[in-house]
């Protein structure tokens, strides 16, 4: 849990302080319900946690007192890597469903992929799944290496959520209605996809990131 633990004044006015704790959820006053049903990824369940005075010791706080802020945002940088990740290996799988189905479905006698119609879809697919693949390898690869950068990070997972989006979208749209059908992984792939630009920071949280770095040195 992080919680507001202090306010402190700065040259931009006041700001909370944050601190982390730990909670077990057999605390006093701390109370586990159940969630809301989620069209995304329906394996995972989420909760609702309810606080009434719940106190927990000293011991329980994680990493230093006020400093929980900058312990999110550690752990959220490698949450924003993995969904990348996972977007990038999504997408790809819908690209090459799209491609297969492109190569083998016919209509008015010649197959859809050599509508232009089709494959300038298939060639925008591509385009964007190579790019989001190079930012997410490049923000690995730094952190890997030590020099974790927050706004490479945020680059990739902005691009690579959106561009998955993009490319489960244009795939079903390539397979007309039949991809749709839930006997095809397309439209649980499209569904899954669009927590991704919402969950672990969403896309207006990751331009917000990039747009700072890019204005600090000027005093942004």
């Amino acid at each position: 849990l992080f919680a507001a633990s202090g306010e402190e004044q700065t040259s931009k006015g006041i700001k909370k302080k944050i601190t982390g704790f730990l909670v077990d959820f057999n605390t006093k006053g701390c109370e586990r319900v159940k969630g809301y049903n989620c069209v995304s990824n329906n394996g995972y369940h989420n909760s609702i946690i309810n606080f009434d005075n719940c106190r927990v010791p000293a011991s329980n706080v994680l990493g230093e007192e006020h400093n929980g802020f900058d312990a999110a945002n550690e752990w959220l940088g490698a949450t924003r890597l993995q969904v990348a990740a996972v977007c990038v290996g999504r997408a790809r799988r819908a690209l090459k469903l799209a491609v297969e189905w492109a190569a083998t479905r016919e209509q008015f006698g010649q197959q859809i992929g050599k509508f232009q119609g089709v494959s300038f879809k298939l060639a925008d697919m591509q385009i964007q799944l190579d790019a989001a693949e190079l930012l997410t390898l490049r923000a690995a690869f730094n952190d890997a290496a030590g020099n974790f950068s927050d706004t490479e990070v945020a680059m990739a997972k902005v691009f690579s959520s959106e561009m998955c989006q993009f490319v489960t979208d244009e795939a079903i749209q390539i397979f007309g209605g039949m991809g749709l059908m839930d006997e095809l992984p397309l439209e649980r792939m499209w569904r899954d996809t669009r927590v991704d630009r919402i969950w672990d920071g969403t896309s207006e949280i990751q331009r917000h990131i990039i747009s700072r770095a890019l204005l600090r040195p000027h005093g942004g």
